[in-house]
């Protein structure tokens, strides 16, 4: 049976943008959901601790009620919920030595955020305690990304780019500056998927942090695309194409 596919969306964005490639996953026989994160258009102190554990309650379901295998995908700051989220005890290779079904049997990162244990997404852009200048917080805590038409979206046609910007919502920067306490990608397979055009997280950023993790003793695998940040509306084959290589690999 072909694992089901949880996805980890974004900042700012609901899971309305993701629903391309969660239509095109259940095309190609894998069932595919993408549960909205409870931080999305809240204040503060609502943030990335609610978002973890939300998935984490997804999880319970889908492994430990339905016994059903998960390629877990996170993309952007989805990547540091997954992080935090995705406990040991969710690895199917686990579960299989107690006897029990199913499992996370890979982890999926997407022009994601990846980051060492006690970093936040913050420190990653270079400070722990402040968002850059391009991601502005307004007085109730709320945060929003300049240019977004550009920064999420450049590989896409303008009416589109000012369709998908209409459907950002504000986002609390304290899901950003949130340190993790956990690092999921120690205990499951991993694979990170480097956009070569992200206007949002250049290339050389993506490549400096999967370096700085391996540096701890991580072990990645590694995928390339053309796309901008945003490859579930872009590119959603080659994401297709990478988690059927990943089901395969588990099915050999």
């Amino acid at each position: 049976m072909a694992p089901t596919i949880l996805f980890v969306h974004g900042a700012w964005h609901s899971p309305k943008p993701y629903q391309r490639l969660l239509e095109a996953l259940e095309i190609a026989g894998f069932p595919s959901s993408c549960p909205r994160q409870p931080s999305l258009g809240k204040p503060p102190p609502i943030g990335l601790m609610e978002d973890a554990q939300a998935i984490r309650e997804e999880l319970m379901t889908l492994i430990e009620e339905e016994g059903k295998s998960v390629i877990v995908i996170g993309h952007s700051y989805g990547g540091v919920v997954i992080s935090q989220a995705v406990d040991s005890k969710f690895s199917r290779r686990e579960r299989e030595v107690h006897g029990m079904l199913g499992g996370v049997i890979h982890l999926l990162f997407v022009s994601a955020f990846v980051l060492p244990l006690g970093e936040s997404l913050g420190s990653a852009l270079g400070d722990p305690d402040h968002l850059p200048p391009f991601i502005p917080v307004k007085i109730h805590g709320m945060c929003t990304m300049l240019e977004p038409g550009q920064r999420f979206y450049n590989d896409l046609g303008e009416a589109e780019q000012r369709f998908w910007v209409e459907e950002l919502v504000e986002s609390p920067a304290i899901a950003q500056l949130t340190r993790i306490t956990q690092v999921s990608y120690m205990a499951h397979p991993s694979t990170y998927l480097f956009c070569e055009n992200d206007q949002a997280l250049p290339i050389q950023i993506q490549e400096m942090m999967v370096g700085k993790v391996e540096g701890t003793g991580a072990i990645f695998q590694k995928e390339k695309c053309s796309s901008g940040h945003s490859p579930f509306l872009s590119q959603p084959e080659v994401i297709v194409k990478i988690v059927q290589k990943l089901a395969s690999r588990v099915e050999e």
